[in-house]
């Protein structure tokens, strides 16, 4: 694990000309946990001495102020300074114009060790490896497409369980953008959660002149909302909420989240209940001290609204088909489907003796009445049947991963909400199923 900090390079403040200075001015920069002070031009120099970080990423143009750079981490550091490349350095990025050939990374190296040099002054076990990462003005979308490739290979520097401080005091305001699409991308398609952003800090020079000092805001709460709505888009719209879990600090709402995540996935209907209920009572009776969960906290009381209050295990397992469905996760909505009919009918002979179990002894008891109703005079009866039949097929089609003969998957996923409707018209809403423990009493199925 190393501590890396990834900052951006600009070219200085403008003079009464017009003219970049070509160099930052020098400030005292104070963190707001912290009375410690750091008087510097580089609030990277700052950060680095503040976090003891391991290694330096300095993002810049090839009209940034890499001599600079070059000329004060070297005396900072107390290191050797070739005063022939410094000159040299300065000739090409004074001489640079847009549309020339720019700066090669590799003729930064040098830069590169005096930034490592400094940081092994700072701390004599930090890592090393920092390096200068050289992008475009991202003037057009070839520009643009070139800069995100630099960012994406920043992030594929970054190793397992590195601590990312981020420095978006100075350079191009896209460059926080980049950093963050980066990272949202690699975190989201290398599966890489542990990339771990510790601070988003801003140096607010503007603020120098009234408080004496340069505060050193951190900001990354706000990057934290950009996981708070992807935790919370996915644990609505899908039942996954993890990340979401992760975030609260509530642990009795954290807590049945989590829970209620596991049991979406494993199908598990009376226990999916019980935690909807007591997610429902924690969001009422709430008062939370954390910012962001009460904003979050109406969208998911909309979750939770989806399947508060329902009394029947039947209408339970139906609801959370539809959510399947609506949902595009066919296969579980395909199960709840089946089991939603067989739990309606036991319910049906469970009003006339609550001493008839779950079990699956007497679930298996249904299912044998429903194939006897197949043959039944009565439409309302054979309906109910011919309704669960097709429905049964396609479920045992998915618990056998498509290894059977049948309709294709698109045919399956096309007639979802028609399988639906029909469950609701010939099960739920089908009156003459009432009758069925006085056709068939249930000792004799």
């Amino acid at each position: 694990m190393a501590k890396v900090l990834i900052s951006a390079l600009g070219t200085g403040k403008l003079t009464k000309d017009n003219i970049s200075a070509r160099k930052y001015e020098k400030t005292v920069y104070r963190f707001q946990d912290s009375q410690n002070e750091y008087e510097t031009s580089f609030i990277a120099a700052a950060l680095s001495e503040h976090f003891q970080v391991d290694k330096l990423y300095l993002v810049g143009t090839s009209k940034s102020m890499w001599e600079e750079v070059y000329d004060y981490f070297s005396s900072a550091g107390n290191q050797c300074w070739d005063q022939d490349y410094w000159l040299e350095l300065g000739d090409k990025v004074a001489s640079y114009k847009v549309g020339d050939a720019g700066i090669s990374e590799d003729y930064l190296n040098k830069v590169n060790d005096a930034i490592d040099g400094y940081l092994t002054y700072l701390r004599s076990s930090a890592s090393g490896g920092s390096h200068c990462f050289i992008i475009d003005y991202g003037l057009n979308e070839k520009e643009l497409w070139s800069n995100f490739d630099v960012f994406m290979r920043i992030g594929e520097n970054l190793g397992e369980n590195d601590e990312i401080y981020l420095d978006i005091t100075h350079a191009f305001r896209s460059i926080p953008l980049f950093i963050y699409l980066m990272l949202d991308l690699i975190t989201i398609l290398e599966s890489r959660n542990n990339l771990k952003i510790t601070g988003l800090f801003y140096g607010m020079l503007e603020a120098t002149k009234e408080l004496g000092y340069t505060p050193i805001v951190d900001l990354s709460p706000l990057y934290n909302i950009t996981l708070w709505a992807r935790g919370a888009y996915n644990f609505i719209n899908f039942g996954n909420g993890y990340l979401l879990a992760d975030l609260i600090k509530d642990d009795g709402i954290s807590e049945t989240i989590r829970n209620i995540s596991d049991l979406v996935n494993i199908n598990y209907i009376d226990d999916f209940k019980r935690e909807i209920d007591r997610l429902n009572h924690l969001l009422k009776n709430t008062d939370s001290s954390e910012q962001v969960v009460r904003y979050m906290q109406p969208y998911l009381q909309s979750f939770v609204d989806k399947f508060k209050g329902i009394s029947s295990s039947g209408k339970l397992q139906f609801s959370l088909a539809q959510w399947y469905f609506d949902n595009y996760r066919f296969a579980h909505g395909y199960i709840c489907l089946t089991e939603s009919i067989i739990t309606r009918i036991l319910e049906i002979y469970r009003e006339r003796n609550s001493k008839i179990s779950w079990g699956n002894a007497n679930r298996g008891k249904i299912k044998t009445l429903i194939e006897k109703l197949g043959s039944s005079t009565k439409p309302e009866y054979s309906k109910a049947h011919e309704v669960f039949n097709s429905i049964r097929k396609i479920r045992n089609l998915i618990a056998h991963a498509g290894y059977s003969d049948g309709n294709t998957f698109r045919e399956d996923i096309g007639k979802a909400y028609s399988h639906l409707n029909n469950v609701e018209k010939y099960v739920f809403n089908n009156k003459a199923l009432e009758k069925l423990p006085d056709e068939f009493p249930f000792n004799q199925i």
